[in-house]
């Protein structure tokens, strides 16, 4: 079995069962569907990162650039730049932390890297009646890359794009918020639609990470 769907699929279901199905899954759910963000002129063409490297987190690989991020404590990862390339490791870097963070991590990624109110509040609600004790050791998602589906100086949507050992593919949509100097994952209070979708492929205007 494999062992990060299997937290997932228990997480997620918690999840749904408090109304948070869009609190930042990694697994695939539903299908495909489209979103409709006005890109404006600031994102037309996407900041790709520099410098790029990868830094494992209890199994999973996560990008590291000169955008961000430049703090690493323990789980949390901060010092996220203003920028596009910026907003969207902020967002990888959120989005797998919350996932897989262990029962002695995950309230110090919910305090540090989640925007505070009623979503945050709901999730850690959800997190608190399950149990992540130990890193994944294989099949380990691969996260793939990015769009930028609209931004900001003070908030940015980002798709993010990621491979399962099963060769799926799925679409993660996530909104960050730029407070106290970084950027923070904000999730839905009252989310309608999953935000992980299945997908055929990566779109053509991915923003891709360098293979590891």
């Amino acid at each position: 079995m494999n062992l990060f769907r299997s937290r997932r699929s228990r997480l997620m279901a918690l999840l749904a069962c408090a109304g948070l199905t869009a609190a930042a899954g990694l697994l695939a759910c539903g299908s495909e569907n489209t979103r409709d963000f006005a890109r404006d002129s600031a994102t037309a063409t996407p900041t790709v990162p520099t410098g790029l490297r990868w830094q494992s987190f209890l199994g999973v690989d996560l990008p590291i650039a000169d955008q961000g991020p430049h703090h690493i404590d323990g789980p949390v990862a901060s010092g996220f730049d203003r920028s596009p390339a910026g907003a969207a490791l902020a967002a990888v870097h959120s989005t797998v932390r919350m996932s897989i963070a262990t029962d002695t991590q995950w309230a110090m990624v919910g305090q540090r890297m989640l925007a505070p109110g009623p979503g945050r509040d709901n999730w850690a609600t959800a997190r608190a009646q399950i149990s992540i004790t130990a890193p994944i050791t294989s099949g380990a998602p691969k996260v793939l890359g990015y769009v930028i589906a609209h931004h900001t100086l003070d908030a940015t949507d980002v798709d993010i794009y990621t491979l399962h050992p099963d060769n799926s593919v799925t679409r993660n949509n996530t909104h960050v918020t730029w407070q106290g100097e970084d950027w923070r994952l904000r999730l839905p209070d009252n989310p309608t639609t999953a935000p992980v979708t299945a997908l055929a492929a990566p779109p053509p205007d991915m923003v891709a990470f360098t293979p590891r």
